[in-house]
Parts: C-alpha cells; structure tokens; sequence
C-alpha cells in the first residue's frame, strides 16, 4: 500500500515541478528590481570574502579545498558582473 502510494506521489510531484516548468518559462520573472540585486550583490560580496578567508588564511586547507574555493569564486565573479549589467539595464 505505501509503495503504491510513494509511486503516485513521485508521479504528482514530477507532473506539477514539470507544470511549474512551463508556467515559468512562458510568464518569465516580471518582478526584477534594481534594490533586491544590489542586496544580493552585496550579499555575494560577504560569501565572496569569507570564501577568500577560507582560501588564503586558514591553516588547513586541502588541495580539493583550493580547486572548489577558486571555483567558487569564479562563478561567485560571473554572477556578480551578470547583476551589474542587470542593475545597468534596468536603471536605463
């Protein structure tokens, strides 16, 4: 019984994230402001500085460590140049 029931679950819960899917992509995200991008620039320049902490000022930092932090970081720095030239052009 409960396995008929996990099965069912699996199936709704696909069909309305598949749902959820589509309805995001034909409305799109019409609610983009300048004020919630700069907080979340700010916000990523925090996580960007303790990632650098974690980096350069720990004593034991593991070589896979180093790899994910400067991953990190690199996406961290292609976000943040993405939300400035959102901000950029929603300011125009």
């Amino acid at each position: 019984m409960v396995s008929h029931l996990s099965g069912l679950y699996y199936a709704l819960y696909f069909l309305a994230t598949l749902l959820m899917i589509v309805y995001k992509s034909v409305k799109g995200n019409l609610t983009e402001a300048e004020v919630p991008l700069a907080a979340s620039l700010v916000f990523m320049a925090g996580s960007g500085l303790l990632s650098v902490h974690f980096l350069l000022w720990q004593t034991l930092v593991l070589w896979a460590d180093w790899v994910l932090s400067a991953i990190l970081l690199v996406l961290h720095s292609l976000e943040a140049a993405l939300q400035v030239v959102a901000i950029a052009a929603f300011i125009r």
